[in-house]
């Protein structure tokens, strides 16, 4: 199944591929800024809002991940399609 998906991946119009690319980095960096965040709180539990901002921004990072895959595979399947 995942040498399938792969295999599809590959054949993806080189914007497309840079597009995601460069939109699982902003999730990926998002991820790590949440998790200094959660970090920082899980040390000093200092103010209760800094963990529900640090969750927030975890589950907003993870969703913009599973939205460029998911846009990202239906894109190609729409330019496919027009060409």
């Amino acid at each position: 199944m995942l040498k399938h998906v792969y295999k599809y991946y590959l054949n993806f119009d080189t914007k497309l591929k840079n597009l995601m690319k460069h939109g699982f980095l902003f999730s990926f960096f998002m991820l790590i800024i949440a998790a200094f965040i959660l970090f920082t709180y899980r040390f000093f539990y200092t103010l209760p809002l800094l963990y529900y901002i640090g969750l927030s921004l975890f589950k907003v990072s993870i969703i913009y991940f599973v939205t460029f895959l998911c846009f990202g595979f239906a894109f190609n399947k729409i330019l496919s399609d027009i060409l």
